[in-house]
């Protein structure tokens, strides 16, 4: 009996699977093929979707292969007709796997491949970050998992935040580090560079210097705020045990990160813009008499990287379109004064 011409686009046409003298299939293949019907059933277009993924993988991971030389893969040179690229054979040996897993997925098998696989697949083809986020998608459909460790932000990034002003900006990684920032933040917030080294962050300076509650209007608010993106942030990062020795430090030198801390459940992921009072520059003391006439509505931004694994991000504090603040007067934070903060944590005012 002559086959039916791809099945499986016959059952996504005509809503019935085939019967399996229709598909000529084996019974144990056949099985096979059932079950992959039955999840395009749920969804028409999945079917459609796995099927060209699979073909892109295969495709990119050939295309990838054929790319390195066996001396780029410390591999010594062979005596074959073979060429001097990468064979699957190659690739199973530098992967630790077997060639029938490696073929199965240059073939667009029906095959979902573990983190382990992918990750010794990117490692012998010396994928790049952005290749290995290719590699994940096509494979599983997922972003690949954060790399351990901190990396540098793209250069681009400060060039950003210069380019902000008048707008106050900063670049951040995932444990708050405050990396690079323009005039405009070191004038409405603080100047980190003159802080020290281990205590640039936006938490240290929350919770251990006075200013940060003279700037903002609603510091318990805000506060509050931060340590739940934190929450969030040290349960899906692999950088969280780093992020929560940073909380535990804090807690124990800050009775208000302490209680926080302790009282709060909430989590938050990175959400959306929002407003935030602060008090403008020159004007940062609380108990001036016309205090409330110098608040001023900053819209606070985040642009996240689109670069998977990539901790960095831009947070920037737009003005309001009307915003017209003259010159600060010259001078120090008097309510900084009068707590004796040293000017050396960049307060000036």
């Amino acid at each position: 009996m002559e086959r039916a011409a791809r099945p499986g686009l016959l059952h996504l046409r005509n809503g019935v699977a085939p019967a399996p003298e229709q598909t000529g299939f084996p019974a144990r293949r056949y099985r096979r093929y059932r079950y992959r019907q039955r999840r395009c059933l749920l969804d028409p277009a999945r079917g459609i979707a796995l099927n060209e993924s699979r073909e892109l993988l295969g495709q990119f991971l050939r295309e990838r292969r054929a790319r390195i030389t066996l001396g780029q893969a410390g591999l010594p040179p062979r005596r074959s007709r073979r060429g001097p690229t990468l064979t699957q054979e190659d690739v199973a040996y530098l992967t630790g796997y077997s060639i029938r897993t490696i073929s199965a997925l240059e073939q667009g098998a029906d095959h979902r491949p573990t983190p382990e696989l992918l990750e010794a697949i990117a490692s012998a083809l010396q994928l790049s970050q952005d290749e290995r986020s290719i590699l994940w998608y096509l494979a599983n459909g997922t972003p690949p998992p954060e790399p351990d460790g901190a990396a540098g932000p793209d250069p681009a990034l400060h060039r950003l935040v210069r380019a902000l002003e008048p707008h106050p900006a900063y670049v951040t990684d995932g444990l708050w580090n405050v990396q690079s920032q323009n005039s405009a933040f070191a004038r409405w917030i603080c100047d980190f560079t003159a802080m020290p080294g281990g205590e640039r962050t936006i938490l240290h300076w929350f919770f251990l210097h006075e200013h940060s509650r003279h700037v903002m209007v609603d510091w318990e608010r805000e506060a509050a705020a931060l340590l739940s993106l934190v929450r969030g942030r040290a349960m899906r990062s692999p950088r969280g045990p780093e992020l929560l020795a940073v909380v535990d430090d804090l807690r124990d030198r800050s009775p208000d990160a302490e209680r926080l801390w302790a009282g709060g459940t909430d989590l938050l992921v990175q959400g959306p813009s929002r407003p935030m009072l602060f008090r403008e520059p020159g004007f940062t003391d609380p108990g001036r008499p016309d205090e409330a006439d110098h608040h001023v509505r900053l819209t606070i931004t985040t642009l996240a990287p689109v670069r998977a694994g990539d901790n960095h991000r831009v947070l920037a504090f737009l003005l309001p379109d009307d915003y017209r603040g003259g010159a600060a007067p010259a001078g120090e934070c008097d309510a900084c004064l009068r707590a004796d903060v040293p000017d050396r944590l960049g307060m000036r005012r």
